[in-house]
């Protein structure tokens, strides 16, 4: 069971941060190749309820994702015991990547900058987190990564253990409000620059 948790909690890890931050841009990126920015941006819909429309899409999908792989693989009994804990870490870090991926795809000028810049999210930002969560490297600095109190936060939820204090939550709300008004700020640019 510990060596299942454990790999359950490292590839929803995974999956949430290449998923998460891939899914979104590269939805965004087709949807400008099809005008669909200049479109947008006649309608009368606001740009909070166009952002929302794809956040929510994604961050429902990466939730029933998190259920259907933690409840399968530990089973019924363990798997809906730690499932709150592991949806609200789940529901936070499918909004930074969505966030993130949405604020690339809007300032990136094509999906070649993109995959290279997924690379480097891929191998130089989590491989050490992975590193240090799981081999028991010892690394003082690791502490300062961003990434590093999200992973931490996912494996205490499968054990069922409240991740952090209100402060790691305060910080998560700041910083996903942050993320949301610069995407906000950018999408706006970029319906001004398509006219």
């Amino acid at each position: 069971m510990k060596n299942r948790r454990e790999i359950t909690c490292e590839f929803l890890f995974f999956e949430l941060t290449a998923v998460g931050f891939l899914g979104l841009a590269s939805l965004l990126f087709k949807e400008k190749q099809m005008g669909l920015i200049r479109v947008h941006g006649v309608l009368p819909v606001g740009k909070t309820a166009f952002i929302v429309s794809k956040l929510g899409l994604f961050l429902l999908s990466d939730l029933v994702f998190a259920t259907l792989l933690t409840v399968i693989n530990l089973g019924i009994p363990v798997g809906l015991s730690v499932l709150p804990h592991v949806l609200l870490q789940t529901g936070i870090l499918s909004m930074f990547m969505a966030l993130a991926g949405f604020f690339c795809a809007l300032l990136l000028p094509g999906f070649r900058q993109f995959s290279l810049l997924y690379l480097v999210l891929a191998v130089f930002i989590t491989t050490p987190v992975f590193l240090a969560g799981q081999t028991g490297i010892a690394w003082d600095w690791i502490k300062y990564h961003p990434m590093y109190p999200l992973f931490m936060a996912m494996k205490n939820a499968y054990w069922g253990v409240s991740a952090a204090n209100g402060i790691y939550y305060t910080i998560c709300g700041l910083t996903m409000i942050a993320l949301f008004l610069l995407v906000r700020h950018v999408l706006v640019r970029e319906m001004a620059k398509e006219g």
